[in-house]
């Protein structure tokens, strides 16, 4: 119930005081249907803090995601995030990365699907960094499709800035990346590399287009 009062409240504000502009919703929801409830790797380009709730507030159902403890600061706040998913990890342990490739794996094994930023932090320029591997890696242990995510929310909430800005955001889904549409016999790295340079093209490509 609270998932749905979250959802509700999330697209109020991001309807309201950012216009939102949607793409690719109705393919990703035909894709969710066709893959029977199975979880995915939702991957997206990380521009602000606004980028995990604008994304959480279309999806289905409850969707999970590693958030630093300092965005649960605020009670309210807090309770609406963890609604949509989040997970709070200290500051002092997000360097961690194999822990959080684990928790991450396991709750795709109990049946969530997950948000990923690649990039691994917040852009501070708006322009789009070098991917990390950990959503292929994932990806390619678990054959949990992988679904790109472009969102354009910089000058709405750039990195230094302290509150959101009135200005518009964007979010559109890819195409999804199927592990299993993959050439037989690759080995492990070949699997993580072809996946990762897949999510970067479909990234770099949803990005050149909404220039």
């Amino acid at each position: 119930m609270f998932f749905r009062i979250a959802q509700i409240f999330f697209r109020i504000y991001f309807f309201l005081y950012h216009r939102a502009s949607i793409k690719g919703l109705p393919r990703l929801k035909n894709f969710l249907t066709d893959q029977g409830g199975k979880p995915v790797i939702l991957a997206a380009n990380h521009e602000s803090y606004l980028d995990p709730p604008l994304i959480g507030m279309l999806f289905p159902n409850p969707i999970r995601f590693i958030a630093w403890d300092g965005l649960f600061k605020v009670p309210i706040f807090a309770s609406l995030i963890r609604a949509l998913g989040a997970v709070p990890v200290n500051q002092q342990n997000k360097n961690l990365a194999a822990s959080l490739l684990r928790d991450t794996m396991e709750f795709i094994r109990g049946g969530y699907s997950v948000l990923i930023f690649p990039e691994g932090e917040r852009t501070p320029d708006g322009k789009l960094m070098p991917l990390e591997g950990g959503a292929a890696l994932i990806s390619s242990k678990t054959r949990t499709p992988i679904v790109p995510v472009w969102v354009d929310t910089f000058e709405a909430y750039p990195l230094f800035n302290r509150f959101p800005h009135p200005k518009r955001v964007a979010v559109e889904f890819g195409e999804p990346i199927l592990p299993d549409a993959l050439p037989p016999g690759m080995s492990e790295k070949e699997r993580r590399e072809a996946l990762l340079a897949a999510l970067r093209q479909s990234l770099e490509g949803m990005r050149d287009s909404a220039a």
